[in-house]
């Protein structure tokens, strides 16, 4: 009987270790900085840029360098609640597609081997699952160690996304039509900064 309780204890001690490992070794973000631009020429020909963004979104990042972003497309913030509104109904459509999904593999031992205060640059593959359509873009991205848990994501330079591509052309012309311009940019700026938490 003493036996089966010390192997009992044995056990259960080393599941709580490894899930202790499992634990640390995930890297969370909770409503990172996500802004994007929209240009926009009015009837008389002059240029507009406008800077908006999501508010709602979370990452993780787990020890394989498996990367998932969700974005919640209802979080849109342009400061014109009618505009919001416009945007989450024609452009975004979230009764149907409510989120974006970014998803990458990210090299590991790059980010392990970084010292706090250290940051390097990477150019990193990534996929967008947005309105029904898939995009393959890269990211050049900062990588910076604040402390041990802790490390600052951020572009480097703009990704460029496509309406068309987005397939939100349909959504973009209505706007165009309601808003009186003359057309809305089809190349999107889209900017990130975000701090991941390793779990422990």
């Amino acid at each position: 009987m003493k036996k089966n309780i010390i192997s009992f204890m044995l056990i259960t001690a080393a599941m709580s270790a490894y899930g202790g490992n499992m634990d640390a070794s995930l890297w969370t973000a909770q409503d990172s900085t996500i802004t994007f631009l929209s240009s926009k020429i009015n009837k008389q020909l002059n240029s507009i840029t406008e800077q908006s963004s999501f508010t709602a979104n979370k990452s993780q990042l787990d020890a394989e360098g498996n990367f998932t972003m969700n974005i919640d497309l209802s979080s849109v913030k342009t400061n014109i609640d009618l505009r919001d509104q416009r945007l989450k109904d024609w452009v975004f459509e979230t009764g149907q597609f409510a989120n974006a999904e970014i998803s990458g593999k990210v090299e590991m031992s790059a980010i392990n081997k970084l010292q706090e205060g250290e940051t390097i640059s990477l150019q990193q593959p990534l996929l967008i699952n947005i309105h029904g359509k898939k995009i393959n873009f890269n990211a050049d991205l900062s990588i910076q160690r604040n402390m041990n848990n802790k490390i600052t994501v951020s572009t480097r330079a703009p990704v460029i996304l496509d309406i068309k591509q987005m397939g939100m052309t349909e959504g973009v012309a209505r706007m165009v039509e309601v808003m009186g311009l003359s057309s809305i940019v089809e190349q999107v700026p889209v900017s990130f900064n975000g701090i991941f938490t390793r779990n422990s």
